[in-house]
C-alpha cells in the first residue's frame, strides 16, 4: 500500500512551527514539503511510523523506521561540511495525526533542482562542461569524506539526492542519509538476513550483493555511486543500467557488466578525467582509489 500523507491542515496543527506547507513529493514512507517557518523557507519531512503491534515483526519494523530517522538526524547534526544538507529549525519529534503516528523535522531549503530533474529535463539543454563535472565529483568526495569520518556510509548517492545550487562556494549539496550505515553499530534492518539490502538498485555497488556485505562496506562503496552519478549527469545515460530492465537484470548488470567509458559518450572530456570516473566504477572496491588522494587530485590538478 502506498503512503498517503495526512491533510496539510492536520500537519500544520500538529507542527505549529510551520506557517505554510507546499507538497513536493512522497515516496516510501516519507512526504516532503516546502515550508515557511519563523526562520524562513525550509524543507519539512514527514515520515510514517508503523504501528507498534503485538507481533515481533510489527515491533521490529517500527524500530527500524524510527531508528533510521534518528540516525539520519543525528548524522546531519554532526556533519559540518557545506556539501551535505543542514538541519532546519524543527527538531525531530513524533506526533499523532488522525490516529496515526508520524515523525517530522525540517532541513534547510536548497533553492535548486536535483540532478535527476536535470538529467530528465529538455533534451536540447546543453550537457554540463568538464569543469562542472569536476565540481560535482569534488563536492561528492568532500561529502563522502565528512560522512566517513563519522564511521558512516551513505549508501544512496544518486542524481535524485544531489541538488545543484547557483553558488560558486557551494555548487552541489548531497541529501538524504535515510539508509546510511554506521559501520560501528548493529544493523537497523529488521530480519536483515531475509531481506534485500536497502538501496536504490539502479545505483547499486557490486559488493552490496555479497551476503556479508555489511562487514565489507567502506567509503569506496560511496565512491562507486559517486562515479555513477557524475557519469549519468555528464551524459544523461547510465553507464550500466538500461531502461526497461527488471530488478534481476539491473542487479546482474551491476555485478557483472563492464561500464561504458565516459569518453565513449563525451569524447571532448579529457582522458584524465574520464580515466578517473572509469576508476571509480571498478567492480573491486580496492581499485577505486584512496579518498584523500582523489580529493587532492581534484583540488590540485596538474
Amino acid at each position: 500500500m502506498s503512503f498517503q500523507p495526512p491533510a496539510e491542515s492536520a500537519i500544520l496543527q500538529a507542527y505549529p512551527e510551520l506557517r505554510t506547507l507546499q507538497f513536493l513529493t512522497a515516496g516510501g514512507f516519507k512526504a516532503v514539503y516546502r515550508a515557511q517557518t519563523a526562520r524562513g523557507e525550509e524543507a519539512f519531512k514527514l515520515l510514517f511510523l508503523p504501528a507498534s503491534g503485538a507481533s515481533d515483526r510489527e515491533q521490529g519494523i517500527r524500530r527500524e523506521q524510527l531508528g533510521r530517522v534518528m540516525r539520519e538526524v543525528q548524522l546531519l547534526a554532526r556533519v559540518t561540511t557545506p556539501e551535505v544538507v543542514k538541519l532546519g529549525s524543527i527538531d525531530a519529534r513524533t506526533e499523532t495525526i488522525a490516529g496515526t503516528e508520524y515523525i517530522g523535522y525540517s532541513e534547510e531549503w536548497l533553492d535548486g533542482p536535483d540532478l535527476w530533474q536535470m538529467i530528465r529535463g529538455p533534451v536540447a539543454a546543453p550537457l554540463p562542461s568538464e569543469t562542472e563535472c569536476r565540481q560535482l565529483l569534488l563536492s561528492l568526495l568532500r561529502a563522502i569524506r565528512a560522512i566517513s569520518e563519522l564511521n558512516t556510509i551513505h549508501r544512496d548517492i544518486k542524481p535524485g539526492n544531489v541538488v545543484k545550487l547557483a553558488r560558486v562556494d557551494r555548487p552541489f549539496v548531497l541529501l538524504d542519509l535515510g539508509i546510511a550505515y554506521d559501520v560501528t553499530e548493529a544493523s537497523l534492518t529488521y530480519e536483515a538476513s531475509q531481506r534485500m539490502p536497502p538501496a536504490t538498485y539502479r545505483y547499486f555497488a557490486p559488493e552490496m550483493a555479497n551476503l556479508d556485505f555489511r562487514d565489507r562496506l567502506t567509503y569506496r562503496t560511496d565512491l562507486y555511486t559517486a562515479g555513477l552519478t557524475v557519469f549519468e549527469y555528464a551524459t544523461r545515460e547510465h553507464p550500466i543500467a538500461r531502461q526497461g530492465d527488471d530488478l534481476v537484470m539491473t542487479l546482474s548488470r551491476a555485478i557483472r557488466a563492464p561500464p561504458r567509458s565516459l569518453r565513449d559518450l563525451r569524447p571532448e572530456i579529457s582522458a584524465e578525467f574520464s580515466a578517473l570516473i572509469d576508476q571509480l566504477l571498478k567492480k573491486q572496491p580496492m581499485l577505486r582509489g584512496n579518498l584523500a588522494q582523489l580529493i587532492q587530485r581534484l583540488e590540485n590538478p596538474a
